[in-house]
């Protein structure tokens, strides 16, 4: 019981999480001029409480959806491991999904009853975090259940869950996860940057020898030692009620994590003098590695200061503008086609990485010293006048791009909340989130170069080379529970009022004289815009193959008379896709004029020329010839070739189809696809309806080119013949000790209520093969399932997963197995777990402005009306368990099976699924 007569310490602080760059936002006649970054001054309330057990506890107020998000960092991670325990830590988060409190179902299975919509968990060098967003009136049952989970997160875990939990971490392992990476990459950055007894130069996932040689008491002495309420701090953010939350507190945190008493006083996380991070000496040879990458990498890292406090904001801006100062070596080097970087925070060091993609690998050291070149270069400040000025200029406007990434990452509620939990769990200072932005908008350019002379230069880079190829020895055990612990015999809970509510918000329609369709989406809250437009195309698009992917690789804005993106800190984004192309730009809401001026000039002065493709040809193409013979890459081309056959949606694009595609042909696509008539436009945030009507019909409206209509759309193909054997492709990877398996089939011509029926099919599929798959066999980090929809209405729903080589079969039997249950019949409490999920899910999804952004043009591209995407709660909510059994009935009469694995392990299995 809860002690009432206990006070929990708190504070009000009303002004903080983002802080205002101008206060310039006015009913103005004229645009912005360059370099002002206009918006209004924004302020979240908070408060702040300080448990006598220790734990901290910081509650944030943000209305603009009716969402809670919850974070709760534990400051144990991979450093935190015993000596020849390696991956323990990320082993333990894994379990605490798994854990049971008073006899009842696991967290898992409460967190999706619970309603929400997101859930995840990472660890990482010092901390382990636990997020979760999720409809404002589940927040009792949350805290709850976090509370629960922190103070038992092993409670109920048995040894046959402890083993099969094991090997999914082992699976996680072996392939790319979330973070892009392979999972083992980091362990090898940190063993060649960290020395040796350094707690960070021991593998942060562990070793599949570690791995294996862990046990559930190891667990739990890790648990016992470091789950504790004063390492531990929770952070609540979204629409909450702050004067009621208190209270909410004391009825459903764990007592013993409430405490008695005053105040515990903690000591310091983060030492007031930080120690120079240490690093290996300069190394004499570099280390080689294999894994599933399909061409050639190289990873550059250097050590730095500690991340977590004020000083480390310029390592944010560093790793905010490194990538592209680096560019230039790509130029440079005709075996470098990808560069990207990344930074890996901790309390003792940081580390800096750049991933360089390479075609062949012939030469990496050369490569990497391309690399090296541009770092130096873009640091170095020439003594004249001229070039002094020229850098400054620069850096300002780096400057104004990195704040207004600030502005538009804090839209974000779950980043934030994840961000303020860290840096107020090391710091142990509430402030110190919007603390960080000040320090961040308060940089010089010469603080940034003093930084990069110190921590930068060429002798402090340590090197690692990633070739493809298998890892041998990497085989998980069997283990298998016996049955389904938890099977789901019951319905779900209800539909909370807020799963449906998320997504009321109005939507107007502009159509102008030039034939370009416009819609406004006004989301107050942040004073943020995001405008993106869709053009009909894609790569399916064009009389000859390449000829699509040439001309979008190749594409630049020609004119830049309304500025550039850095003059106002914008952002922009483009990207490709097989029915159409996206551009996009954001920023903060006073700049919205600017943002539309400089849309309708990129649209209208977008071409190529005879110099880019020649680039293209010279640095690019040998990387796309080098990745066409990868495995994976080849079984998605024979997938689509078997779902499509002859239909634009079955080309993939080879390395050769681009060699014969000329510059012209290029130019001429480009022309075709960017006019007005083929072109929507969404505008989503905080703005004026009236006065950005009046600016998009000003300069969107004023682009003339063209045809007055969009290009043509492709006809739905006819769907296959029915078979009661299923098509199998085998795409030979040899050596493999994981199969990539996919699972297809074509869907009916898609409408919006289809849509609904299919995105309910892929979540049903999603829940039980992963639960089947992963919760009770452990032989996959998960399975993965959805539907695709194009232009014209054709449709197809694919399910995949990496699967231990061993058990692939297992894999495929257990998915082709639910396909024909479900076509039998869809049990009605699975059909209600499935839809409150993607209810949840939605519901969560739509608090930024980008989300309304991406569901609208996505909409419109599909061919459906824009009120699709305010009515889908509704659509969801009509799908009936016999529609969604019909629909099943036919996917598995047009299977289509694809593996992607070692030939000779595989072969008599392959052979045996081609039988009914």
């Amino acid at each position: 019981m809860f002690r009432p007569r206990v006070s929990l310490p708190s504070v009000w602080r009303p002004r903080a999480a983002v802080v205002a760059l101008a206060l310039l936002l006015s009913a103005c006649a004229t645009l912005p001029q360059r370099g002002q970054i206009v918006m209004r001054d924004v302020a979240f309330p908070l408060r702040d409480f300080r448990f006598p057990s220790g734990l901290r506890v910081v509650v944030e107020q943000d209305a603009r959806s009716p969402v809670v998000a919850v974070v709760a960092v534990v400051g144990a991670g991979g450093s935190s491991d015993p000596g020849g325990k390696e991956g323990l830590a990320h082993v333990v988060e894994h379990l605490a999904f798994r854990s049971r409190h008073a006899g009842g179902p696991s967290v898992w299975r409460r967190l999706e009853a619970s309603g929400a919509g997101f859930y995840n968990a990472s660890t990482s060098l010092d901390y382990t975090s636990y997020e979760t967003l999720g409809p404002k009136e589940a927040l009792p049952v949350l805290l709850k259940l976090e509370g629960q989970r922190l103070a038992a997160p092993l409670a109920g875990v048995s040894p046959e869950v402890f083993a099969v939990e094991r090997e999914v971490v082992r699976n996680e392992l072996r392939q790319r996860n979330e973070t892009g990476y392979v999972g083992q990459v980091f362990s090898w950055l940190n063993a060649a940057a960290f020395p040796g007894g350094h707690p960070y130069a021991r593998p942060l996932a562990g070793t599949h020898e570690s791995l294996s040689a862990l046990s559930l008491s190891d667990a739990q002495r890790f648990a016992r030692a470091h789950y504790r309420p004063d390492n531990v701090t929770l952070v609540i953010a979204g629409d909450v009620d702050l004067a009621a939350v208190e209270a909410t507190l004391r009825t459903n945190l764990p007592e013993a994590w409430v405490g008695t008493g005053a105040p515990l006083a903690l000591e310091a996380r983060l030492p007031a003098q930080p120690a120079a991070p240490a690093t290996t000496p300069a190394q004499k040879s570099v280390p080689v590695f294999t894994a599933a990458v399909p061409t050639p990498e190289v990873y550059l890292s250097w050590v730095l200061p500690r991340g977590f406090d004020e000083a480390s904001a310029v390592q944010d801006f560093v790793r905010a503008t490194f990538g592209q100062n680096l560019w230039g070596a790509v130029r440079n080097d005709g075996d470098i086609a990808d560069i990207s970087t990344n930074l890996i925070p901790g309390t003792r060091a940081s580390l800096l990485v750049v991933r360089v993609r390479l075609s062949r690998g012939d030469d990496p050291t050369r490569s990497a010293g391309k690399v090296l070149d541009q770092v130096q270069n873009a640091w170095v400040q020439e003594i004249q006048p001229g070039s002094v000025l020229g850098r400054e200029f620069d850096f300002q406007a780096t400057r104004r791009q990195v704040v207004t990434g600030m502005v538009l990452e804090s839209e974000d509620l779950m980043s934030r909340t994840e961000r303020r939990a860290l840096l107020t769990h090391f710091t142990q200072d509430v402030r110190s989130y919007t603390r960080s932005q000040v320090a961040l908008m308060g940089l010089a350019g010469g603080k940034v170069t003093d930084f990069s002379y110190q921590w930068l230069q060429r002798d402090r880079v340590r090197m690692i080379v990633v070739r493809p190829g298998e890892v041998p020895g990497a085989a998980t055990a069997a283990a298998t529970l016996s049955a389904d612990e938890e099977p789901w015999t019951t319905p779900a809970e209800q539909v909370t009022p807020s799963m449906t509510a998320a997504l009321d918000s109005p939507v107007q329609m502009l159509k102008l004289d030039n034939g370009m369709e416009v819609l406004l989406a006004r989301r107050p809250g942040l004073p943020v815009v995001r405008i993106g437009a869709a053009l009909g195309g894609g790569s399916s698009y064009g009389a000859k193959s390449g000829v699509a992917d040439l001309a979008n690789w190749g594409s630049f804005r020609e004119s830049w008379f309304e500025g550039r993106p850095s003059d106002w800190g914008l952002h922009a984004t483009s990207s490709f896709q097989r029915d159409h192309l996206r551009v996009g730009i954001s920023g903060t809401a006073g700049n919205v004029g600017n943002m539309l001026a400089m849309l309708a000039e990129q649209l209208d002065s977008t071409r190529t020329s005879e110099d880019v493709v020649r680039f293209y040809r010279e640095q690019v193409l040998p990387w796309r010839q080098a990745v066409d013979s990868n495995p994976e890459l080849l079984a998605e081309r024979h997938l689509q070739k078997a779902l499509y056959g002859t239909h634009p949606f079955a080309r993939e694009t080879t390395g050769a189809d681009l060699a014969q595609v000329s510059w012209t042909e290029a130019e001429a696509w480009l022309k075709d696809v960017y006019r007005p008539a083929n072109t929507v436009v969404v505008i989503a945030g905080e703005f004026d309806v009236k006065e950005v009507e009046g600016l998009a019909r000003k300069y969107l409206g004023g682009w003339s080119r063209g045809k007055a209509a969009p290009v043509a759309t492709p006809a739905a193909p006819a769907l296959p013949a029915v078979s009661s054997e299923a098509t199998v492709l085998l795409s030979p990877r040899p050596g493999a000790s994981q199969a990539q398996v996919q699972l297809a089939c074509r869907l009916p011509t898609a409408t919006p209520e289809a849509e609904a029926r299919y995105a309910l099919m892929a979540e049903l599929i999603h829940n039980h093969a992963s639960g089947e798959m992963r919760s009770r066999r452990g032989a996959t980090y998960g399975f993965s399932a959805r539907p695709w929809l194009g232009r014209g209405g054709a449709a197809h729903l694919v399910v995949e997963g990496a699967v231990d080589a061993q058990r692939m079969g297992e894999g495929v039997s257990t998915v082709r197995r639910l396909l024909s249950s479900f076509a039998k019949e869809v049990p009605e409490h699975a059909l209600e777990r499935a839809r409150r999920g993607m209810l949840a899910s939605q519901a969560v999804s739509f608090i930024s402005s980008e989300a309304w952004v991406n569901a609208l043009l996505t909409a419109r591209v599909r061919g459906f009306e824009p009120d699709t995407v305010t009515r889908r709660p509704a659509l969801l909510q009509t799908v009936t368990a016999e529609s969604l059994r019909k629909e099943f009935e036919g996917c598995s009469q047009r299977l289509v099976v694809s593996v992607t694995a070692d030939e000779g392990k595989t072969l008599p299995v392959i052979k045996a699924m081609s039988q009914p």
